[in-house]
C-alpha cells in the first residue's frame, strides 16, 4: 500500500495497482510505500483514519489477468500453481478448480492440504502477494470466489473510508476520486498517469474468449456480490476486421552503398481479432515446431508455421493453423500482395514468440530463400522492453506497425521483459528468383508441418 498524509492506497492483485503506485511515489512528496499487496488490516496506524482509495475490476477479466500473470511467472504463486496443477492445465480447469476449491471433496482436501504445507505462517518481508496459513482457512469456509474473498480480505467488508474507482475507468475515476477527496496533488497526479504507456494493452485480447457458458456461469455465480454491487456484465465484442494501411512500392535495398536496415511499410489500426487468436494458443501448440531445434540462433524461440515453401514451388504448403488464422492473415497478405506487385509469391508465413528474458543473438540469413526473399515482421505482442537490432541500428517495433528488414545484414533481437514477444513473419519473394527446378520439399519445414495439406495461400474466391 502507499500511504500519504491525506489518503492511503490499497494495492489489489491485477487492478493496475502497480501503475498508480509509481505515480504516487513519483507525485506525492511525502507518499511512502508500506509492504507490498497487504491488506487493510495491517494499515498503520497513523493512516487509520484517513481515506481509503481501492480498485477494482470486472471478476470475468479479473481471472483471465490472473491466470496470465501466473501461468508467465517463473516463480509461481503456491495457490496457482496447486490449481493449475503445476501450470498444466488450461484457463478453464484452472478457474474451475480456484473457484471450487472450498467445496468439501477428496480432491479438494488433496489440494489444500497441498497447499497448506507451501503457505508461511505470515506476509514475508511485508509483502502481501499471496495468502498466509489463516487466509487460507478462511477460504476454505467460503461459499463465494476467489476474487470476492481477496477483496473482503484487502479492504474489509465494510468501510466509511473505502473509495472506490473501476479499473475499466481508472485515470478518469481517480481524477474524479482525488478531485473530491482535494487531494493538493490531484492535477499533477492525473496528467503523469495519462502521459504513461498503457500496459499489456490488448495483449490477451478480449477476456470473453477464455470462457464457454459453463464458466461463465460459475464466476456469475461465485462473485455475484461484486457483479450486483458494481454493475458488471459479461461483454462478447463484435468481431472486427483487420485495418491495414500500407504504402505501395517501398523495398529495403539488402546490398550496395544504399542498403537498409528498417523501412516502415505501414500500420494495421486494429490487430485485436489477430491478438485474440494468438492468445488462444496452447503451450502444445508452441512446442510442435522444431525451428528452434534446427537452428541454434532460434534456441530461446517457438513458432507456428502457417505458409511454408522451399521457393521450388509457386503453391506454399498450408498447415492447419493457416486455416485457423485465416480471416486475420489474409487481409494482411493480400495488402502486401498489392504493395509488392503481382510478380512474385509468399514462400513463408509463421508465428514467432521469444521468451521474456531471452535473445536471438546476432547473425545473417544465408539460405537461398531467406537471402531472395523481402521480410516482413509484425509485432503482434510486444513491449519497449524488446530491442530489434539490424546493421547496428536499434529499434522497438510497436505493435501493429508493418516493417520489411535487411535479414541479409546482421540481425539480431534482445527481449528484456517478463512477457514473451510475438511477431508475424512473412517472407515474400519475386518470381525471377524463384527456383526453376523442382525440388522434393525439404527440411527447413518441421516433420510435424510436412504431412499438412498444400494449397495457395488464399483464392481469388475468397477460400
Amino acid at each position: 500500500m502507499i500511504c500519504t498524509s491525506e489518503f492511503t492506497f490499497i494495492h489489489l492483485h491485477k487492478a493496475g495497482g502497480q501503475a498508480i503506485n509509481e505515480a504516487l511515489l513519483a507525485c506525492i512528496p511525502d507518499a511512502r510505500e508500506v509492504g507490498y499487496h497487504l491488506p487493510i488490516s495491517r494499515l498503520p496506524e497513523d493512516a487509520s483514519a484517513r481515506p481509503i482509495i481501492g480498485v477494482i475490476r470486472n471478476p470475468w477479466d479479473w481471472y483471465v489477468s490472473w491466470y496470465a500473470f501466473n501461468n508467465l511467472r517463473g516463480v509461481k504463486n503456491p495457490l496457482f500453481n496447486i490449481v493449475s496443477r503445476g501450470k498444466q492445465a488450461g484457463f478453464k480447469e484452472t478457474i474451475e478448480n480456484l473457484l471450487r476449491y472450498p467445496e468439501p471433496s477428496p480432491k479438494n482436501k488433496i489440494m489444500k492440504t497441498a497447499h497448506l504445507s507451501l503457505l508461511p505462517e505470515d506476509f514475508t518481508n511485508d509483502r502481501g502477494a499471496g495468502f498466509t496459513k489463516a487466509c487460507i482457512n478462511d477460504f476454505s469456509s467460503e461459499t463465494q470466489g476467489y476474487f470476492t474473498l481477496l477483496v473482503n480480505r484487502m479492504f474489509g467488508h465494510h468501510s466509511d473510508l473505502l473509495h472506490w474507482i473501476e479499473f475499466e475507468r481508472l485515470n478518469d475515476d481517480l481524477n474524479k476520486t482525488l478531485r473530491e477527496l482535494r487531494v493538493k496533488s490531484h492535477d499533477v497526479l492525473t496528467n503523469f498517469l495519462a502521459e504513461q504507456p498503457k500496459r499489456n494493452v490488448s495483449a490477451r485480447g478480449h477476456y470473453s474468449q477464455y470462457y464457454d457458458d459453463e464458466l461463465k456461469s460459475l464466476v456469475e455465480e461465485k462473485e455475484q456480490t461484486i457483479i450486483k454491487r458494481f454493475g458488471y456484465s459479461f461483454n462478447r465484442p463484435e468481431p472486427r476486421p483487420p485495418k491495414i494501411d500500407i504504402e505501395p512500392g517501398k523495398r529495403v535495398t539488402k546490398v550496395g552503398g544504399t542498403r537498409q536496415s528498417f523501412l516502415k511499410l505501414g500500420q494495421i489500426l486494429d490487430l485485436t481479432p489477430l491478438q485474440e487468436k494468438v492468445a488462444k494458443l496452447t503451450e502444445s501448440d508452441w512446442e510442435k515446431s522444431d525451428r528452434h531445434t534446427q537452428f541454434a540462433i532460434h534456441k530461446e524461440t517457438q513458432s507456428i508455421q502457417l505458409l511454408n515453401d522451399d521457393m521450388s514451388h509457386t503453391e506454399p504448403l498450408k498447415t492447419r493453423y493457416y486455416d485457423a488464422f485465416a480471416d486475420e492473415v489474409n487481409p494482411i497478405l493480400d495488402q502486401l500482395e498489392r504493395h509488392f506487385g503481382p510478380q512474385g509469391t509468399f514462400i513463408r508465413a509463421l508465428l514467432a514468440r521469444l521468451n521474456g528474458h531471452s535473445e536471438i543473438k546476432p547473425h545473417v540469413d544465408k539460405g537461398y530463400s531467406l537471402v531472395n526473399c523481402n521480410r516482413i515482421h509484425i509485432p503482434i505482442v510486444t513491449n519497449d522492453k524488446v530491442t530489434f537490432t539490424v546493421g547496428g541500428e536499434s529499434r522497438a517495433l510497436a505493435v501493429g506497425e508493418v516493417w520489411e528488414i535487411n535479414n541479409a545484414d546482421v540481425h539480431a533481437v534482445t527481449n528484456t521483459s517478463e512477457q514473451p514477444r510475438v511477431h508475424l513473419i512473412i517472407d515474400w519473394t519475386p518470381t525471377e528468383t524463384l527456383l526453376t527446378e523442382k525440388k522434393p520439399y525439404r527440411m527447413d519445414l518441421p516433420i510435424f508441418y510436412r504431412e499438412e495439406s498444400r494449397a495457395t495461400h488464399h483464392s481469388k474466391n475468397g477460400g
